[in-house]
């Protein structure tokens, strides 16, 4: 399901103990490594080995030309990777709106529940309206829609018709 919001988004409350900071290519492995613990098995990758390589495409811009400064990592107090944003424009899918696109949130399981998701999406926000840009959008996939669609709503993205689909 496609879903936009417009733009500004409040500011986000960071918790303490953590920080935010841009995600760097160096970051590749580690990113894999918590993608691969974020998502259901097989739903993202198949396997770490796939993770990783998902995340090394995101920095080649596989899927889209990454704006840096709205693709953050949450870093707890020992420097480790607990959460992820990434965020795109000219992403190569059919049907999104020309305007930051988030292609990944994702917070490990054993952080979740603590803020981190709205950390991320809404700095992420702060940082395309502090862009320019007048909006945002993401995409919602059944397989992981429960808790992330809550978020989604909670902050006021709404479902789209993709750009160019006939409405019938």
């Amino acid at each position: 399901m496609l879903m936009q919001r417009g733009l500004p988004l409040p500011a986000p409350d960071v918790p303490a103990g953590v920080t935010l900071r841009p995600q760097e290519p160096s970051d590749a492995e580690a990113l894999g490594a918590l993608y691969w613990d974020s998502y259901p098995k097989g739903v993202a990758a198949v396997d770490l080995e796939d993770a990783v390589e998902e995340m090394e495409g995101v920095f080649a811009g596989e899927y889209g030309t990454p704006v840096e400064e709205a693709s953050l990592v949450v870093v707890d107090a020992d420097g480790a990777l607990i959460g992820c944003i990434q965020t795109v424009t000219s992403p190569p899918w059919e049907g999104i709106p020309a305007v930051p696109f988030v292609i990944e949130l994702f917070v490990h399981p054993g952080q979740r529940r603590r803020g981190l998701g709205t950390v991320l999406l809404l700095s992420a926000a702060q940082a395309c309206h502090a862009g320019g840009w007048e909006s945002m959008a993401l995409n919602v996939q059944e397989e992981t829609a429960g808790e992330a669609m809550h978020l989604y709503q909670r902050l006021g993205f709404a479902e789209i018709t993709p750009v160019g689909a006939v409405e019938g």
